[in-house]
C-alpha cells in the first residue's frame, strides 16, 4: 500500500523561516504588509517543502468556491468557442476556475445544467440562455441569490444584468451600406425564426428597407439552422426563387460562410458578382474566400465584459441590473467589392 504524501501547512513553512503564520498567507496571497525579501523568502521555502494551496480549506473558510460557472448554447459554433475561450483567460487572470457546460438549445439540459452549477455552488455565472427559454425557467437563480450575467441573448422579464450586441443597429447598417450600392434585392438569410437575436436582426433589415421605400420580400426571409450547411442551402434556396437576390445579409459569420459556398457551387463569384455580409467578426471571417465582410461585435469582447459584469455584480449583489450593449462596426472585405 502506497502511503499518502504529508501535506505542508502554513504552520510548518513559518516555523521554517521564524515567522507568523499570518505572515506567510499574506506573502502567498502577494497582499501587502510584508517586505519583499520576505514574501521571496516564504516563496522559496514553500518551493523546497512542496507546499501546495488548500483550496478546500481556503473554500471553507471564506464560504467561496472561487468558481465561475459558464454555460454555453453550442461549443462547435467558432463564436462561442471564441467567447468561452475569452472568458477562461479573464477569469484565471482573477486568480479563479472555470466550471463550463453546455446545452445545445435543450432548455431541459440547460436546467440541469443551472442546477450542477448549484450544487457546485459556483461564486457566479455566466449563460447564454438556450432558444426557447422563459424568463421563469431561470427564476431560480434569482430566488438562490447566484450573482449571474446573461450574455449574447436577453430574457424578457428576468431583471438580470445583461451584456450583448446592438442587433438591430448592426443590421440596419449593413442592409443600408447595400442599398447605396444600387441593391434592391437583398435576402436576409439565417437563424432560427423562434430566436430573439434574429428577430432584432430581422427588425434593422426590414427598418433599413422601408426607410428605403424598398418593398420586403417574403422569399427572401430565409429562416435557418445557424451552420454553414444551413447557410449553403438557403442561398440556393434564394436563388430559384422569382425574383432572386442580388446581395444577402446573413444572420452571422456562419451561415455567410455556407452562403458564400453556396454562391462558389452555383458559379457565382461571391463579392465580385454578388456581395455578402455577415455578423460577428469571428478569427476565421479575415481568411475566409473572399474575406468576409462583416459587421463587427468580437465575442471576445463580449466575453471580457460579462465577466467584468460578473465580477461587479458578486462584489455588489444588491445593486440595480445593468445592461452592457456593445455597438458594432461594419468591416469591410473582399465579399463586398
Amino acid at each position: 500500500m502506497v502511503s499518502r504524501k504529508k501535506q505542508i501547512t502554513l504552520a510548518e513553512i513559518a516555523k521554517q523561516l521564524g515567522v507568523s503564520t499570518a505572515t506567510v498567507s499574506l506573502a502567498l496571497q502577494n497582499k501587502p504588509g510584508i517586505s519583499e525579501k520576505t514574501r521571496l523568502d516564504v516563496l522559496e521555502m514553500a518551493k523546497r517543502l512542496g507546499y501546495v494551496y488548500n483550496r478546500s480549506a481556503a473554500r471553507l473558510r471564506m464560504q467561496r468556491s472561487f468558481t465561475i460557472g459558464l454555460i454555453v448554447p453550442n461549443l462547435l459554433n467558432p463564436f462561442f468557442t471564441e467567447l468561452t475561450n475569452s472568458v477562461e483567460e479573464r477569469i484565471e487572470a482573477e486568480g479563479l476556475s472555470l466550471l463550463l457546460a453546455k446545452t445545445s438549445e435543450d432548455p431541459h439540459r440547460q436546467q440541469k445544467a443551472v442546477q450542477s452549477m448549484l450544487e457546485y455552488r459556483v461564486d457566479g455565472l455566466l449563460i447564454c440562455p438556450a432558444i426557447g427559454t422563459r424568463a421563469a425557467d431561470l427564476q431560480i437563480l434569482l430566488d438562490a441569490r447566484l450573482p449571474f450575467v446573461l450574455y449574447t441573448r436577453s430574457l424578457k422579464g428576468l431583471p438580470a444584468d445583461y451584456v450583448g450586441t446592438h442587433n438591430k443597429k448592426g443590421t440596419q447598417i449593413a442592409t443600408e451600406f447595400l442599398l447605396k450600392r444600387g441593391h434592391r434585392r437583398i435576402a436576409f438569410i439565417g437563424g432560427l425564426s423562434t430566436s430573439l437575436t434574429r428577430k432584432e436582426r430581422f427588425a434593422g433589415f426590414r427598418d433599413a428597407l422601408q426607410k428605403a421605400g424598398i418593398p420586403l420580400i417574403d422569399t427572401l426571409n430565409i429562416p435557418c439552422e445557424t451552420s454553414i450547411k444551413g447557410g449553403y442551402e438557403s442561398i440556393q434556396l434564394a436563388l430559384r426563387s422569382q425574383p432572386n437576390p442580388s446581395a444577402v445579409v446573413c444572420y452571422n459569420d456562419i451561415v455567410a460562410f455556407g452562403v458564400i459556398l453556396g454562391l462558389w457551387a452555383s458559379r457565382i463569384a461571391p463579392g465580385k458578382e454578388f456581395p455578402v455580409i455577415g455578423f460577428d467578426n469571428i478569427a476565421d471571417a479575415s481568411i475566409w474566400s473572399p474575406p468576409l465582410t462583416t459587421l463587427s461585435a468580437p465575442p471576445g469582447l463580449i466575453g471580457q465584459e460579462a465577466v467584468k459584469l460578473l465580477l461587479k455584480r458578486i462584489s455588489s449583489p444588491d445593486s440595480p441590473p445593468e445592461k452592457v450593449i456593445l455597438s458594432p462596426t461594419l468591416v469591410v472585405r473582399e465579399s463586398c467589392t
